[in-house]
């Protein structure tokens, strides 16, 4: 592909392109007729296109006395200049498109390695809130992942599903406790709920199960249970 192809591609017309490559191909500014030369096209098609390309920006103008001169704008300015105007008419334009409903999704899987690669996949992509709620230590291998939501300035809750002995598992920011009975150091809950979806993991010993799912109600009703009581804690992103 040459150059008057790929302007083509981006959407320039094939005469734009022309004249933009031959101006380009020289360091030194061209008259209208030298360019139609230059662009192998006769002189009424090239001066139109010329002031058309002055006023979006990829030629300049230099007046002389015998007529004006032309000199191609850098190409990395152009397509940085087609880059940002090309991001505003895609947003003017989902904007005016009907927003399509987010079909309902419910993936069940076993193990161990499935809930801590889906529980991880779920604290990368969040990016407002976040709620954890979780039985003593299940969730020190999400330590990481929550510090990194924290600095991100994502607002987290905690739930304790187990009245952990002290210092607790040093992972949940200011955890809600939930449990009424004693510490049980045997079988475990992890919750994990942003915007879009919910991770629902339980096990005892070796076997483990889990439920991702962005249905609705599931969410809500976890929800419901996070506002227990209100300690949430907003993370400052690090300095």
């Amino acid at each position: 592909m040459d150059l008057v192809q790929a302007l083509q591609e981006v959407g320039w017309s094939e005469l734009e392109a022309r004249v933009y490559v031959a101006l380009a191909a020289t360091d030194e500014a061209l008259t209208g007729y030298q360019v139609a030369k230059i662009a192998r096209s006769a002189r009424a098609n090239v001066y139109p296109v010329l002031e058309k390309l002055v006023r979006r920006g990829a030629l300049v103008e230099e007046p002389q006395d015998q007529g004006p001169r032309y000199r191609p704008v850098p190409f990395s300015d152009i397509a940085q200049s087609q880059l940002s105007s090309m991001k505003k008419t895609l947003g003017a334009i989902a904007a005016m498109l009907p927003t399509s409903a987010r079909p309902q999704t419910l993936v069940t899987a076993r193990g161990d390695k499935a809930v801590w690669t889906h529980g991880l996949k779920l604290l990368t992509s969040t990016h407002r809130t976040l709620d954890v709620g979780a039985s003593h230590g299940t969730v020190k291998p999400f330590a990481e992942g929550l510090a990194e939501a924290r600095e991100r300035g994502v607002r987290e809750r905690f739930l304790c599903f187990d009245r952990c002995p002290p210092p607790g598992c040093g992972v949940c920011q200011h955890p809600i406790p939930v449990s009424t009975g004693k510490f049980n150091p045997t079988g475990w809950l992890v919750l994990l709920r942003d915007n879009e979806e919910t991770l629902i993991a339980m096990g005892e010993g070796d076997d483990s199960e889990l439920v991702l799912t962005n249905m609705a109600p599931i969410r809500e009703t976890l929800n419901m249970l996070f506002r227990t009581g209100d300690a949430a804690v907003v993370a400052q992103p690090a300095r």
